[in-house]
C-alpha cells in the first residue's frame, strides 16, 4: 500500500490514507507529502474521488462504511495495482508462495544496474531504494500476491512462478485450488506473453502449464534455464552457471547467504534474459543485490551471540532460514518464531514442527492474529505441538520476558533467528 501511495503521489495526485498504528512507513509517507490518520477518522474520505483498501480491511471499517454511504469510487489495492501497471508498455510479474520479494528485488537490482526504465513495487525494502523504485515508464515490476487470487488482476508480458504451495487456508481449501490459482495466472499473460516457471516446483510436475508460450528454470533438470556448476563461496553464499540454450554459459556470484538463493537467481537472471537484459549486466546485477530488509537481515551481536531477521512464515521458509544460518557454521541454531495467522497455525501444524527440527532449541512467542480475530490453532497450542515431539522448546506471551530469556540462554557463536511476518524484529530493539 505504501508503494502504491508513492507511486501515485509522483504521479501528481494529493494521497491521504489511515493505518492502525504508528510505523516507520507512516512516516516515511509524512515525507513524502502523504497525510495519514493513526486510526480512523472517517471524515478523512469526504473529498477523496477514489479510496483504496486491502485485503485487511472489513466491510465494518468506519472510513470504508463512510465512502459506501457517500457512494464514493471505491477500488481494492490489488485492482489498483493492475490498472498502474496497464499502463506501462511491458509488465514483468513475480509469483509464487515463497521468494516473490526477493526475486522483484533481485530484478530490481538488475534493470537498475542496467540502466533500464523501469518502475518496481517491491513488497519489502531493499536498502537504499525503499519498497518503490522510479526510473522511467518503459517496464512494470511487481510482485504478484495469491492471497485472495489478487494476482489475477494482471496481465503481464513475463509472468514468473516460483512456486505454489498451501499458505492461504483461509482462501484456498487445498493445494489444488492453489495449483488452479497460479496455472490461471499463467493463462492470464498479454497476448505472446512468457509465463516462466520454476520446473524444480510439484505445481509444474502435476499441472503442467496449459499456457502454450512456457518456459522453465531448474536447478536440478535440463531446462531452458538451468544452474549448474553450484558450489559454495564465502559466508554461507553461492555461486553457479546458467546453461541457456544458444548462448555462452553465465558465470553468477551471489552476495546473499543460503542456497535457496540460487533458484532465486536463476529465476531472477532468466527473467531479465528474457526482457533482453545483456548477460554480463544481469550477472553484474545479481552481485550487486544484498539483500531485502528482514530477509535473513543481520541485526546485532550482542553477547557474542549475532542475531538475524527472516520474514518467515511458512514450514518452508522456515526451514530455508535455518538451513541458511546452518551454512554460517554457527556454534548452535536459536530459532525465535511468531506464527502468523490461527488458520495457517492450525492447517500446517505438523510441518512447522518439521520445519524447525534442525534448531538446537525453539522460542515460541504470541502469535501475530494480522486480519484473523480468532479460531485455528494459537501460538500456546501450536507449542504443545513441538513439546510433544522435541525438548528445548519454550512458550513467552510478551516481548520483553522473551527478549530477556533469550539474551540468557544465548552463548557466543551462536545464531538467533527472528522469524515471522509479524512484529517479532521488534525484539531487536529491545535487546
Amino acid at each position: 500500500m505504501s508503494a502504491l501511495a508513492k507511486l501515485f503521489v509522483l504521479k501528481g495526485h494529493s494521497v491521504t490514507g489511515s493505518d492502525l498504528k504508528y510505523s516507520k512507513y507512516v512516516e516515511e509517507l509524512a515525507e513524502w507529502g502523504v497525510g495519514t490518520v493513526i486510526g480512523s477518522r472517517p471524515e478523512e474520505v469526504d473529498e477523496a474521488d477514489l479510496v483504496v483498501y486491502n485485503a485487511a480491511v472489513g466491510d465494518e471499517d468506519p472510513e470504508l462504511m463512510r465512502a459506501v454511504r457517500l457512494d464514493k469510487k471505491r477500488i481494492s489495492r490489488a485492482a489498483l495495482l493492475g490498472e498502474a501497471a496497464a499502463k506501462y508498455p511491458y509488465v514483468i510479474s513475480v509469483s509464487g508462495t515463497h521468494g516473490k520479494t526477493t526475486v522483484t528485488a533481485m530484478l530490481a537490482t538488475i534493470f537498475d544496474n542496467a540502466k533500464e526504465m523501469f518502475t518496481a513495487h517491491i513488497g519489502g525494502e531493499l536498502p537504499g531504494y525503499g519498497n518503490l523504485i522510479y526510473r522511467g515508464e518503459n517496464l512494470f515490476l511487481t510482485e504478484a500476491c495469491e492471497y485472495q487470487r489478487s494476482f489475477l488482476r494482471l496481465k503481464s508480458d513475463i509472468g514468473v512462478v516460483l512456486n505454489a504451495e498451501l499458505d492461504h487456508p483461509d482462501c484456498y481449501r487445498d493445494k489444488h485450488e492453489i495449483y488452479e490459482a497460479f496455472e490461471n495466472f499463467t493463462c492470464n499473460l498479454k497476448n505472446g506473453g512468457i509465463a516462466l516457471i520454476n520446473a524444480d516446483s510439484e505445481f509444474y510436475r502435476v499441472r503442467k502449464c496449459a499456457y502454450k508460450k512456457c518456459k522453465t528454470f531448474s536447478v536440478f533438470a535440463p531446462s531452458d534455464y538451468t544452474a549448474v556448476d553450484v558450489l559454495p563461496t564465502k559466508n554461507g553464499c553461492y555461486g553457479f552457471r546458467i546453461k541457456r540454450s544458444g548462448y555462452p554459459n553465465i558465470d553468477i556470484e551471489l552476495s546473499v547467504p543460503g542456497r535457496h538463493n540460487v533458484c532465486n537467481a536463476l529465476a531472477a537472471s532468466a527473467a531479465a534474459l528474457e526482457y533482453g537484459v545483456a548477460y554480463d549486466l544481469v550477472a553484474e546485477g545479481i552481485k550487486r543485490f544484498t539483500g531485502v530488509s528482514g530477509r535473513f537481515e543481520f541485526l546485532l551481536a550482542t553477547g557474542g551471540a549475532a542475531y538475524y531477521a527472516d520474514y518467515a512464515h511458512h514450514p518452508t521458509e522456515l526451514r530455508a532460514a535455518v538451513n541458511t544460518a546452518l551454512g554460517l557454521n554457527p556454534k548452535r541454531v536459536i530459532a525465535v518464531f511468531q506464527p502468523h495467522t490461527y488458520s495457517r497455525t492450525a492447517a500446517l501444524k505438523r510441518e512447522f514442527v518439521y520445519s524447525l527440527s534442525d534448531a538446537d532449541a525453539v522460542f515460541i512467542f504470541k502469535e501475530f492474529a494480522a486480519r484473523e480475530k480468532g479460531g485455528g490453532m494459537s501460538a500456546y497450542e501450536l507449542f504443545e505441538e513441538f513439546k510433544r515431539v522435541r525438548e528445548g522448546v519454550y512458550y513467552y506471551q510478551d516481548m520483553l520476558g522473551l527478549a530477556g530469556a533469550v539474551k540468557k540462554f544465548a552463548r557466543p557463536g551462536d545464531a538467533v533467528l527472528l522469524l515471522g511476518a509479524g512484529d517479532i524484529k521488534r525484539m531487536a530493539e529491545i535487546l
